[in-house]
């Protein structure tokens, strides 16, 4: 599958009326994702979750998420079934814990929009292990989010960026949310003068990281586990 940005438009708990309370957004490339669901009412995390994604059937398309790392600590795999709207949207369908509910197991219905991928790319997700902490670092289009969780006691950050454009100036990476007592730890591209890591783009030679490098951002070494 190619690299996909995607946004929940609704989520409808059994037979409760659909309603949309969290601004999400889901990167995946390759076999890997990033999900970051940030609640309207307040902008705290709602979830946020990273690792790798399984293709259990092409047709109907059915998907398994592994999490790696998961803000609620719920790290049993989910899987969902997709079927096309008649606008373009895409209908997940499947079973999950509803926090709503005491995390019982629930059926759903999730409707999802595609997003435009901006750039030729690379776009691309990576993974550091670390004794403490276990983190996923990906950028698809204008889009960058940088998560992390610790291992005692699972406490969670985030950080997304956004390249946008200014009248009268060029475009350039913004940070759109940030979350957690240790988001300073995380990568950034708004901090940065250049748009890309070291690495990420070889000007001139067409050339740029591979899947399985170790690429080093601030203090911590990351491995490429995804690249388009």
């Amino acid at each position: 599958m190619a690299p996909r940005l995607s946004t929940r438009i609704s989520i409808r708990w059994n037979n409760e009326p659909p309603s949309e309370p969290t601004i999400t957004t889901v990167m995946s490339v390759g076999s890997h994702f990033v999900d970051l669901r940030v609640n309207k009412a307040d902008q705290t995390i709602d979830w946020a979750f990273a690792g790798r994604r399984e293709i259990v059937s092409q047709d109907p398309l059915q998907c398994r998420w592994y999490h790696v790392i998961d803000s609620r600590n719920v790290f049993e795999p989910d899987e969902g079934s997709f079927t096309k709207l008649p606008n373009g949207d895409d209908l997940e369908t499947g079973s999950m814990p509803c926090s709503e509910r005491n995390n019982e197991i629930t059926p759903y219905e999730e409707v999802w929009r595609a997003l435009p991928v901006e750039g030729a790319g690379p776009h691309w997700i990576l993974q550091s292990d670390h004794e403490d902490s276990t983190a996923f670092v990906g950028c698809v289009g204008g889009v960058f989010i940088a998560m992390q969780q610790r291992r005692q006691g699972g406490s969670f950050a985030v950080v997304k960026e956004e390249f946008v454009g200014v009248e009268g100036q060029p475009p350039r990476w913004e940070r759109r949310y940030v979350s957690g007592e240790f988001h300073a730890q995380l990568p950034s591209l708004a901090c940065r003068e250049s748009s890309t890591f070291v690495g990420e783009k070889v000007p001139g030679t067409g050339s740029s990281w591979k899947m399985g490098d170790e690429v080093e951002m601030g203090q911590r070494l990351y491995k490429v586990v995804a690249i388009e």
